[in-house]
């Protein structure tokens, strides 16, 4: 049975390394992850390093609610980043004839794949299978 310190560790970890990665630095990423879910920079770092803190429904929620949040902020990027990709062009598909193909192509019919994404259960740092199940659960 998992308890919701087992749910919630990893998604406050992909919230902290989603924020390292856009302040440049880990101790700003604990603050605003704090902010974020309504705790203190010191509790972040401590229930990140798995040492003993009280975690409390209130926060629990909070906490899923501001990965949640993110999640469907990202997965929009994403979406606008892939759009803006294929209008530029750069995204042309192999057809059968000669005519617009796509460099590399060789006469292969290509298949683009949507990328996976750590919210949509592909892996990103290694964590992201277990961040999804983990997001799954709590549905």
């Amino acid at each position: 049975m998992q308890t919701a310190a087992n749910l919630a560790n990893p998604l406050v970890d992909a919230l902290v390394r989603h924020a390292e990665r856009r302040t440049g630095s880990r101790m700003l990423a604990y603050e605003a992850v704090g902010r974020m879910i309504g705790t203190t920079a010191s509790w972040v770092r401590k229930f990140v390093g798995n040492q003993p803190v009280r975690l409390d429904a209130d926060t629990f929620l909070r906490i899923r609610a501001s990965y949640q949040a993110n999640c469907d902020r990202w997965d929009a990027q994403a979406d606008e980043d892939r759009a803006a990709f294929f209008a530029l062009g750069g995204g042309r598909r192999c057809n059968g004839s000669g005519h617009e193909r796509a460099p590399g192509c060789g006469g292969r019919r290509a298949s683009y794949a949507r990328p996976a994404s750590l919210c949509r259960g592909g892996s990103a740092g290694g964590s992201g299978r277990a961040v999804t199940d983990a997001a799954q659960s709590m549905r």
